[in-house]
C-alpha cells in the first residue's frame, strides 16, 4: 500500500529521488574524499621539487619516527644509495625518488636490498612520488624493505611542507569536491524531475461517476393543473454575475459551518466538493445532505447542484472515498 501511495503522490517520489540520485552520484565520483584530490595535488607539488628540498622532506619525517640522519658525511647517491639514518645502533638505507614516471620496481627493491647486505644495515626505506608495482610490494614485503609511495607519501611529508604549497593542495581538493557535488545536485535535479513528470503520466485517474438522475414520480391521473402562484420560480434574469458569484460564495460559507464539514468548494459550475472530518453511517450522510441542500435551496439556481461527498478512508494513507448525491 506504501508503494502505491507513493506512485500516485508524485512529488514524494520525485523527493526519494532527488535525494537518492544527489547522494549516490557524490558517493561514486569521490566528493566526499578529498583526500585523494588532495594526495594527488600534493604529489605534483613534490615531483616538481628539486630533488635537495624534497630529501629534506623526507628526513624531516623520517625524524618524526625516532629515525636520525648518521653523522657520517657522505654525499648523497654515493654506495648506491640517497640517506643513511639510525635508530640506536641500527642503520638504515634510504632512496628518495620525487620523478613522476619513476615507479618502483622490484628491479629496484631488490638492488637496495643488496645494498642493505653489503652496507651492513638492518633495513631500508623507498620514498617515491610514484606508485610501486605490486611485484615491488611483495618482495619488499619479504626483504623487510618499506615503501613510501604515492599518496601515502604525501600523508607522510604533509606537516613539513611550506604552507603555500599545502594551502594549493588543500584548496585543489575543495574545487573538485565543489565540482562534484554541483554536478551530483545537477543530475539529481534533472532525474527528479523525469520521475515527477513520469509518475504524473502513470498516475491513476480517479473516474467520476456520472451524476444519478433526479426521482421522478408519476402524476396522479386525475391531476389538475397546478396554479400559477404555486408554480416554481426561476432566478432573477436581473442578477448580475457578481451577484450570482456573491450568492454561491454565502452558500459555501454555510456548508463549510456545519459541524461535519471539513472544507466545501465549487469544482465545477454545477458540482460542490464537500470534505468531511471523519466517517458517517448512511443515515448520518444523508441527515447530512439534507442540510448541505438546505443551504443551496435559498438559492433557485443552486436547486439542481451535485453534491461530491468525500469521506475520509478508514485505511491510513488512502484517498478518500466519493459519494455522490444531488439535492433534487
Amino acid at each position: 500500500m506504501g508503494l502505491i501511495y507513493t506512485i500516485t503522490q508524485p512529488w514524494l517520489l520525485s523527493i526519494l529521488v532527488l535525494i537518492a540520485v544527489f547522494f549516490g552520484y557524490a558517493w561514486f565520483s569521490g566528493a566526499f574524499r578529498t583526500d585523494r584530490e588532495e594526495a594527488r595535488a600534493g604529489l605534483v607539488l613534490l615531483c616538481a621539487m628539486r630533488w635537495g628540498e624534497y630529501s629534506r622532506l623526507i628526513s624531516e619525517a623520517l625524524k618524526d619516527r625516532g629515525l636520525e640522519p648518521s653523522n657520517t658525511e657522505r654525499p648523497p647517491g654515493k654506495d648506491g644509495f640517497d640517506l643513511l639514518f639510525t635508530r640506536g645502533n641500527s642503520r638504515y638505507l634510504v632512496q628518495c625518488a620525487n620523478a613522476a614516471n619513476q615507479r618502483v620496481s622490484a628491479t629496484s627493491v631488490g638492488q637496495l636490498y643488496t645494498l642493505t647486505q653489503m652496507q651492513d644495515a638492518d633495513g631500508a626505506i623507498i620514498a617515491s612520488c610514484a606508485a610501486a608495482e605490486p611485484a615491488a610490494l611483495k618482495l619488499a614485503q619479504e626483504r623487510r624493505i618499506e615503501i613510501i609511495a604515492d599518496r601515502e607519501l604525501w600523508a607522510h611529508v604533509k606537516p613539513w611542507v611550506a604552507y603555500d604549497q599545502r594551502i594549493d593542495a588543500e584548496t585543489t581538493a575543495r574545487t573538485f569536491q565543489r565540482q562534484r557535488l554541483l554536478a551530483a545536485a545537477l543530475a539529481a535535479l534533472i532525474a527528479a524531475v523525469a520521475v515527477f513528470a513520469l509518475a504524473a503520466l502513470l498516475r491513476p485517474q480517479v473516474e467520476v461517476p456520472p451524476p444519478k438522475p433526479a426521482p421522478q414520480t408519476a402524476a396522479p391521473r386525475a391531476a389538475t393543473p397546478k396554479p400559477a402562484a404555486a408554480t416554481t420560480e426561476l432566478p432573477d434574469v436581473n442578477l448580475t454575475p457578481e451577484q450570482l458569484s456573491a450568492r454561491r460564495a454565502s452558500a459555501v460559507l454555510e456548508v463549510r459551518s456545519l459541524s461535519r464539514v471539513n472544507a466545501a468548494t465549487w469544482s465545477s459550475q454545477s458540482t460542490l466538493q464537500v470534505g468531511l472530518h471523519t466517517g458517517l453511517s448512511d443515515a448520518e450522510l444523508d441527515k447530512l445532505v439534507t442540510d448541505v441542500c438546505g443551504s443551496l435551496l435559498q438559492y433557485e439556481e443552486l436547486r439542481f447542484t451535485r453534491l461530491q461527498v468525500e469521506v475520509p478512508n478508514s485505511t491510513p494513507g488512502q484517498a478518500p472515498i466519493v459519494r455522490w448525491r444531488q439535492c433534487r
